[in-house]
């Protein structure tokens, strides 16, 4: 599921961790010396973790704070002890709840909307269509509890709440279904043309303010062709429109995220590939108007003046060298990637798609290349014994017209990152006059500021600021850390860390805590 918050798993088996020191490094582009650091850690909270806690889950109500949910191994009659503390957006604690989940059930997902809080779980790994929802308001003054009965089983993949319906996306008998639960009128009512063979969901988006929701998928012709459908609904499960975008036919589009539907204009972007290709060779740009496609433009990775900048100087030029050559003699130079498309973003009169490449890792490949030919998506490394996780190279900014013509492209080099779970890991905020671009790896926030294709701040390392002045970091787990965007500009970095302190007073010799950092870019 695609969220704004991760779910954190104490107890991942044998990973740990190093400490990494806390003394500061910089690196401008080329440029090594010291410069002020743009980056502001102004409030930190901690969470004791201990011996019963299992795991810790962060929901976002933007600017109205933060849900910490605490998994625990504590007992009651009927099940485990779960703890909710909602923390204001200085990171202070107003409330705190406890509610006990039954023994057997099974933690599915999350969201939030006005509504408030949501939580999902299964009430057995065996019954995949017995749901129970959590709900609590943003005071706490009350835990509301909604049984659901979807019908059919259902391998959740995607969990949504617009307003006062819960959308369940996932897969029944190999095939994809969309459903929704009016908590008003609980009665399941599945979306029609989504239970098609050859179908995948790749997302579901939806817009708060219109309360409609987007469901995203992909879908394989006879033909082998793979293009992108999309599927508006409203809140009560109404179809709004839909639409299969037509592509080349020597093209197939892995993948799409999409704009609200406003005023009867929505935009897709993404990947594309070679007919039959799991990799893919640039980004596409396609306009909906009223349910009819207006265009779809294509854009291959040679074709974009920064996306190889990544790379270390003499690299980057023998690639440009080798696109001139082939352009001299009437050809295109293709190179194949493996992009996760994180999400498209309008500025004024541009939207601008953001994406990371990465590669999947293998302990036998010593230096992996990642042209390398691996399947598809995340799932190549729970089969393979040698694999140690996904590397991920850099992140690409691209800045499209209305019209779909490329108007600028920038990337942010990621290539310190291994994660054994494919994620988002680069957050960004597009400002008028500038993009900030931050991940966080091994309790260091690295962090970028862009203007289109220029560089206003090159890359900067800025450690993850501690509770007290002696406070060492002993180990962490990087597979436990995150960054994530927030409000108004304002981000938070969270994980678990032990730390030692030998010299402040009143403060515990050894602590192993789960933190919450505020982080501004100034």
């Amino acid at each position: 599921m695609r969220k704004t918050a991760y779910v954190l798993v104490l107890l991942m088996a044998g990973l740990q961790f190093l400490a990494f020191g806390q003394k500061r490094k910089k690196d401008v582009e080329a440029d090594t010396t010291e410069q002020e650091s743009f980056i502001v850690q102004p409030k930190r909270i901690e969470f004791e973790v201990g011996t019963k806690d299992e795991d810790f889950i962060i929901i976002s109500a933007k600017e109205r704070g933060l849900l910490v949910v605490k998994e625990t191994r504590n007992r009651t009659e009927s099940g485990f002890v779960w703890e909710l503390y909602l923390v204001d957006s200085l990171l202070n604690v107003v409330w705190d709840r406890a509610i006990s989940i039954d023994y057997g059930a099974i933690f599915l997902g999350y969201d939030y909307s006005e509504e408030g809080f949501f939580l999902l779980f299964g009430k057995s790994q065996y019954k995949l269509d017995d749901m129970i929802v959590y709900q609590t308001d943003l005071e706490g003054d009350q835990i509301l509890s909604h049984s659901v009965t979807l019908g059919v089983p259902l391998e959740l993949s995607h969990f949504e709440v617009v307003s006062n319906t819960l959308i369940y996306g996932g897969y029944s008998n190999m095939r994809p279904v969309v459903t929704v639960v009016d908590l008003d009128d609980p009665k399941p009512k599945v979306m029609p043309g989504i239970y098609n063979n050859n179908s995948t969901i790749i997302d579901v988006r939806t817009d708060k303010r219109t309360n409609n929701f987007t469901v995203v998928m992909s879908e394989q012709g006879q033909n082998k062709q793979v293009t992108v459908s999309l599927k508006t609904f409203t809140e009560k499960g109404e179809l709004v429109h839909t639409e299969v975008i037509s592509t080349d036919y020597e093209k197939s589009l892995l993948d799409g995220v999409s704009t609200s539907f406003d005023n009867g204009t929505q935009y897709i972007a993404g990947t594309y590939s070679k007919r039959k290709s799991e990799f893919s060779r640039g980004l596409y740009l396609a306009k909906l108007n009223l349910g009819q496609q207006e265009f779809i433009k294509y854009h291959d990775y040679a074709d974009l003046d920064n996306f190889f900048s990544y790379m270390k100087a003499k690299r980057e030029e023998r690639i440009k060298e080798k696109i001139e050559r082939k352009k001299v003699k009437g050809q295109k130079a293709k190179f194949n990637y493996r992009l996760l498309i994180n999400d498209i973003v309008e500025r004024e009169n541009e939207y601008i798609l953001i994406g990371e490449a990465y590669y999947p890792k293998y302990s036998n490949y010593g230096s992996s290349n990642f042209y390398a030919s691996n399947s598809f998506g995340g799932s190549d490394g729970f089969s393979n014994p040698n694999f140690i996780g996904y590397k991920y190279t850099h992140a690409i900014v691209a800045g499209f017209s209305k019209k779909g013509e490329l108007l600028w492209d920038n990337s942010f080099e990621i290539n310190d990152l291994l994660s054994y779970s494919l994620k988002e890991n680069v957050q960004i905020s597009v400002e008028k006059d500038r993009i900030v671009l931050l991940y966080v790896y091994e309790n260091v926030i690295r962090s970028k500021i862009i203007q289109n294709d220029e560089i206003l701040e090159g890359k900067s390392f800025d450690p993850i600021e501690l509770h007290f002045k002696s406070d060492e970091i002993r180990d962490n787990n990087k597979e436990m850390e995150g960054l994530e965007k927030w409000f108004d500009g304002n981000f938070y970095t969270f994980g678990i860390q032990n730390i030692k302190n030998l010299k402040d007073k009143d403060v515990k010799l050894n602590r192993r805590v789960f933190y919450i950092n505020k982080v501004q870019y100034q």
